[in-house]
């Protein structure tokens, strides 16, 4: 088989295994609400509050058959899963409004939380991580895993409420519910940052640190070769592959909704939306938010794939 050949069928494969695990998972999620005891029709007469006082039989049956609870389970997932093919995942039982229109309308702060925090913990994770590697037991490594141990062991909402009180309401610079704009981001970004980076930077001292330990290196230096020469152009590059792995997973983490930080600081984002979901047992939007996530993490995972065969020739060609 020829090199173009084989790129179909691997390309051809992940398509078919991107259907069938977005297929799987939205089964089982659309299952959750036949599973719950609960009944999608009376919580929907109930409302978001649930105080409108008795609901009769005859009403719970007639909104049944609005909403196709009364047909098969099958023909309900089919009926579903056609909708959701054209972009319709039904309508939210706490808002009243489409779901899609929610996850667009909450996606937004998601990203820009999203998108600064996965930036900045970039810049600070991989030359902390990397300089630990290559300082390993000095002082600057001492130094750098003190401090991501740090930002490891403390909870989130413990640094988030903490940051709250020290700036918010000690020193009253910045808004306790965040705002539109830049200032109302710099609190949960900050946490968040500082929780991925401190992760990251451990992680990626340790790729870092196993590369380091394998013999080509003792055998590169053996020969005259320079560390510098050796840590850019073989360790550095070797790395790669696993270093976009871990950021990927984080990109994927942050997407989902960060649901603490989110809900601390009441930034209407994704994982806000998430927890008023299921408060609410707004069974529509779970499913949705479910999906969500699942798409994030696949189209990620996709992606990751893509740019590690450009990396790495092995994995390009299935020779590793």
């Amino acid at each position: 088989m020829n090199r173009k050949n084989k790129v179909l069928k691997m390309a051809l494969l992940e398509f078919l295994q991107f259907g069938l695990v977005l297929f799987i998972i939205s089964f089982l999620t659309f299952s959750i609400m036949h599973l719950s005891p609960k009944n999608p029709a009376e919580l929907w007469l109930m409302g978001t509050d649930g105080n409108v006082g008795m609901i009769s039989e005859e009403s719970v049956r007639i909104q049944e058959k609005v909403m196709g609870l009364d047909k098969p389970f099958l023909v309900q997932y089919g009926r579903w899963l056609g909708n959701a093919l054209r972009g319709d995942l039904g309508i939210s039982f706490s808002t009243n409004r489409p779901v899609t229109e929610e996850l667009r309308i909450h996606v937004v702060p998601t990203l820009q939380l999203t998108f600064i925090s996965l930036v900045l913990t970039i810049l600070l994770a991989v030359p902390s991580g990397i300089l630990s590697a290559v300082c390993k037991e000095s002082l600057i490594d001492q130094v750098i895993r003190f401090f991501s141990f740090i930002g490891i062991s403390v909870a989130s909402f413990v640094m988030g409420l903490f940051l709250l009180w020290i700036f918010s309401i000690r020193l009253n610079l910045f808004p306790v519910i965040a705002e539109e704009g830049v200032k109302g981001l710099i609190l949960p970004v900050a946490v968040l940052t500082i929780q991925s980076a401190s992760r990251m930077t451990r992680q990626i001292r340790a790729i870092i640190l196993e590369q380091l330990n394998e013999s080509y290196v003792e055998g590169a230096l053996l020969r005259g070769v320079s560390y510098r020469k050796v840590l850019f152009g073989h360790v550095l590059r070797n790395s790669a592959v696993p270093i976009l792995t871990q950021i990927s997973i984080y990109t994927g983490v942050l997407l989902g909704g960060a649901t603490i930080i989110e809900s601390i600081f009441s930034i209407n984002g994704l994982g806000k939306l998430a927890v008023r979901s299921i408060t609410h047992m707004d069974y529509y939007m779970i499913q949705g938010f479910v999906l969500w996530s699942a798409l994030v993490y696949l189209v990620i995972n996709l992606m990751t794939d893509f740019i590690s065969r450009l990396i790495d020739p092995r994995i390009r060609y299935g020779t590793q």
